[in-house]
């Protein structure tokens, strides 16, 4: 499993991500990420963004694993509450990017 997490906006508009490959966490870390990536709901690709509320930090996971990849882009507001756990792990572990997410 392969995770590429990008965080934006908010009212600093700081870019922030990170890229996690499973096969190189240690076994307690894989175990952890695959149980928030299972326990998340996240099965299938989404955009959602919430209509209201301004400067809100937005969110792209990109999850690869077996042969699949689901992409979800949300921001605070429209992020499934199942997912907040994954989340709360992809954003401690992102550090700030160069402008360009290059």
């Amino acid at each position: 499993m392969r995770i590429t997490f990008m965080q934006s906006g908010g009212f600093a508009g700081m870019l922030k991500g990170c890229t996690i490959d499973a096969t190189d966490l240690a076994p307690e870390e894989r175990q952890e990420l695959e149980s928030l990536v299972a326990a998340s709901g996240l099965s299938e690709s989404f955009e959602r963004f919430s209509s209201t509320g301004r400067d809100l930090r937005q969110y792209e996971i990109v999850i690869e694993q077996h042969a699949t990849v689901q992409r979800i882009v949300c921001d605070d507001r429209s992020v499934p509450e199942a997912a907040r756990p994954l989340l709360a792990f992809l954003v401690a572990r992102a550090r700030p990017q160069p402008p360009g997410g290059g």
